[in-house]
């Protein structure tokens, strides 16, 4: 049996140490200095993306042959923890865009999109979900039609993370619609080059640049098909067991966030006399946030590690993703009770916290598509096709 290691290299401590650096010293005073009720503006946002590029947080584990940072997905993740809710999913997405024209795109392609992607000139984004399509991506319905050098795009997007700012989408479309799975393949659209709708979708927390992109006779050179026929959904499905990992981490971030803001809080706030944490129920609640974070961070690190091996893990980063998901809703709101009446206000930040946390139980298969894969890889039953 393989012995576990929980102690991390010098290495990575030191990438760790570095991005909190960063994120406390120049992008949370940058980001405080906006307009909290309004999304960062796309020229700032790239300012303060460039400031990850020294860590590799836009290379992360894109290959050093290909201009990233060579990371595995556990160094990756650690370092991950540490960026600000700003620009973590903004970050995330982005290289994923990137990470995916390195593994599936030909050597002209990399050559054109990413030194743009790793350098923060462009963002990108995935665009999977539709009006009419959300846990089952086999049946996406937008289209992409061979017209001579070109394919044309018919068809939405709906709730694109980046999708609002992008300038590259990594778009999911049908071939052949006859052939159903079989017939998706993937396109890498220059919004400079191939001109789309992109249309911001305001949700609960307020982060993310969410956004609706609209394909209306989209023509995208035939060169630009990333891979082959018949990869866009194997491709898609592969990239959603890191993926979740990352979600899960993003929760554990705020999670910490709520942790440190109510052992702040109940060491300052006074009743009776005394601090509020010497009260046996709060410091029960502040057990329990602490014992949720902990297992959820575990289960993120041990789930990114089997990406690291190889390990075929459906289950493992399912079940990140659902648990630190949920369990970043009952810390946050265990914040906010902690606070009292101050904790349903603006003036701390733990109710932005729950909000934040309530949203990351849907994107990337909601808790529900989670516990059921995690049961057909137990049981071997299929609740969904």
């Amino acid at each position: 049996m393989q012995s576990l290691r929980f102690e991390l290299t010098d290495e990575q401590k030191l990438l760790q140490k570095t991005a909190k650096n960063i994120m406390e010293r120049e992008i949370r005073p940058a980001i405080d200095r906006l307009n909290p009720k309004e999304a960062v503006p796309k020229e700032i946002l790239k300012e303060l993306l460039k400031k990850t590029v020294p860590i590799g947080a836009l290379g992360n584990v894109i290959p050093e042959e290909h201009g990233g940072a060579g990371m595995d997905y556990l160094t990756w993740g650690l370092v991950y923890e540490q960026l600000d809710r700003a620009i973590n999913s903004v970050i995330m997405i982005t290289s994923g865009a990137a990470k995916a024209i390195s593994s599936w795109g030909n050597d002209e392609q990399r050559q054109k999109y990413l030194p743009g992607l790793l350098n923060a000139d462009l963002i990108g984004c995935s665009a999977i979900t539709e009006p009419n399509v959300g846990s089952n991506p086999a049946a996406i319905e937008t289209r992409a039609d061979l017209q001579g050098d070109h394919y044309v795009l018919n068809g939405t997007k709906m709730f694109i993370t980046n999708g609002a700012v992008a300038d590259i989408a990594i778009v999911v479309a049908s071939v052949d619609r006859s052939k159903g799975a079989k017939g998706l393949a993937r396109f890498i659209v220059d919004k400079s080059e191939s001109p789309f709708e992109a249309h911001r979708i305001e949700v609960i927390g307020g982060e993310g640049h969410l956004g609706e992109l609209v394909f209306d006779n989209c023509r995208v050179p035939k060169e630009n098909m990333l891979g082959n026929v018949g990869d866009g959904l194997r491709a898609t499905m592969k990239s959603f067991q890191a993926a979740r990992c990352f979600v899960a981490l993003t929760a554990v971030h705020l999670a910490q966030l709520a942790i440190d803001a109510s052992v702040k809080y109940a060491r300052q706030r006074e009743q009776f006399g005394k601090p509020i944490g010497s009260f046996q129920l709060i410091q029960q609640m502040i057990a329990d946030m602490i014992a949720e974070t902990e297992a959820s961070r575990l289960l993120a690190y041990r789930a990114l590690h089997l990406v690291d091996t190889g390990t075929r893990n459906n289950a493992a980063s399912s079940i990140a993703k659902f648990y630190a998901t949920e369990a970043a809703v009952r810390v946050t709101s265990m914040a906010v009770q902690i606070h009292g009446a101050y904790g349903l206000t603006t003036e701390y930040p733990v109710e932005r916290y729950f909000r934040e946390a309530r949203m990351l139980t849907i994107p990337d298969g909601t808790t529900q598509i989670q516990k059921l894969i995690v049961g057909r890889e137990v049981l071997g039953f299929r609740a969904f096709d």
